[in-house]
């Protein structure tokens, strides 16, 4: 019996992705269609153009269905832009008992929701909040209590949570206009599981997933999810710099981006030449590689200090993450960006290759699909959420209906 089908929606700026697949025996995943349309109805996260978006999904949805053949009923859905947020959270209870008590699943699970309920406000959303470990008495840090006994127990978490209202657009969007059931996931969070190894979280790895506009960075070390952070900034701001300077088109700084660019400018040959049309005009412009490179090169630092600064705020020195810096993301699509990290923060970087998929074409370097794979894997990842999908899909809903009821009241 071949293994169920998912549908994945990865909601980005600059355009809007969606995909069936499945786990297959070999533990590939393996996919029946991926689809893309270009948009301007989200930014950074937050719907901006709602019938605009409608209709990308309906065309993706119809897509999507005719060459998996399927009927499409429920999907993951990506989170991200501003509106997320995160915080490491603990909770301690006394386990009221003449002699030590054994643990059990209810403990465990009323020790990370309290993490979470204590630390986020009203107008938020819990997605996730996943296990840093347990303390138990004076223990040291536990991985899974369940069974073990002690008198005080102590849970650490990473919470992350969303504005409500502009999940619940989203909601609007998919269960209200187009009657499919959504898992709404943090993007970062499921690209990072989805791609990592269990080796890179073990050693430790900053993974950066840089988009249109806005940057990933989620960090683990010794297997623990440690820090997560949306930064507002992504590859975007390269593109606009490159228009603005040379006065050129959104779509052609784009293209000089993505083929002529490289991050680290002094790789870059000063000699070489490359042309592009004007437009409404027969003529074509000539570009210097090494200029545009400078430009870009700046621009990217840019995000690189930010990246840096959350690095920082996770409390680990850079040289202790064994596997270094993992990039990835459709904004990473650029020449020489692993070296020029690398040159900066002093550590190891690399791009993230996406293996272990089967598909017509070759995957391992189209980054722009790190997320919408994630998502796709998110079911069978085994993240350390004591929420199950259904849980989280069925708060959700109820959160929601309480939300609307109250606007129109």
């Amino acid at each position: 019996m071949s293994n169920p089908l998912h549908v994945a929606f990865d909601l980005g700026s600059f355009s809007i992705k969606g995909a069936v697949g499945r786990v297959n025996q070999d533990q590939e995943l393996e996919i029946l269609s991926i689809q893309t349309i270009k948009t301007e109805s989200i930014e950074c996260g937050t719907i901006v153009d709602k019938e605009r978006l409608r209709k990308d999904l309906e065309y993706l949805i119809d897509r999507l269905e005719k060459e998996a053949k399927i009927n499409i009923k429920d999907v993951m859905v990506s989170m991200s832009g501003e509106t997320i947020k995160s915080i490491n959270s603990l909770s301690r209870t006394s386990i009221n008992d003449s002699t030590d008590s054994k643990i059990d699943e209810e403990i465990k699970s009323k020790l990370l929701s309290q993490c979470a309920d204590i630390q986020v406000s009203t107008g938020r959303h819990i997605l996730h909040k996943i296990s840093q470990g347990f303390v138990i008495d004076d223990s040291p840090l536990v991985r899974n209590p369940l069974g073990m006994r002690g008198k005080i127990v102590e849970a650490r978490a990473h919470v992350i949570h969303v504005q409500e209202f502009n999940l619940a657009q989203i909601d609007a969007c998919f269960t209200g206009d187009l009657a499919i059931d959504i898992n709404p996931v943090f993007d970062g969070l499921a690209s990072s599981y989805g791609n990592l190894s269990e080796d890179d979280k073990k050693l430790g790895v900053v993974f950066v997933d840089i988009g249109s506009d806005k940057t990933n960075v989620v960090i683990y070390k010794d297997k623990y999810l440690i820090h997560s952070k949306v930064i507002p900034i992504g590859s975007n701001l390269v593109t606009k710099d490159l228009a603005t300077r040379f006065d050129t088109s959104i779509q052609h700084a784009e293209e000089i981006k993505r083929k002529h660019v490289s991050a680290l400018s002094k790789l870059a040959d000063v000699e070489s030449n490359f042309e592009l049309p004007i437009e409404n005009d027969d003529l074509k412009r000539k570009f210097n590689k090494k200029e545009v490179s400078e430009i870009a090169e700046s621009r990217f630092k840019e995000i690189i200090n930010k990246v840096n600064e959350e690095i920082q705020a996770s409390g680990v020195n850079i040289l202790k993450f064994g596997s270094g810096i993992k990039i990835t993301g459709g904004g990473a699509n650029v020449k020489n960006l692993d070296l020029l990290v690398k040159e900066q923060l002093g550590t190891k970087c690399e791009y993230l290759q996406l293996k272990k998929t089967v598909f017509k074409e070759n995957l391992e370097d189209k980054r722009e699909y790190a997320t919408l794979i994630g998502l796709l894997l998110w079911p069978v990842s085994h993240v350390e959420d004591d929420s199950p999908l259904i849980g989280i899909k069925k708060s959700f809903t109820e959160n929601f209906s309480n939300i609307w009821k109250g606007f129109f009241e």
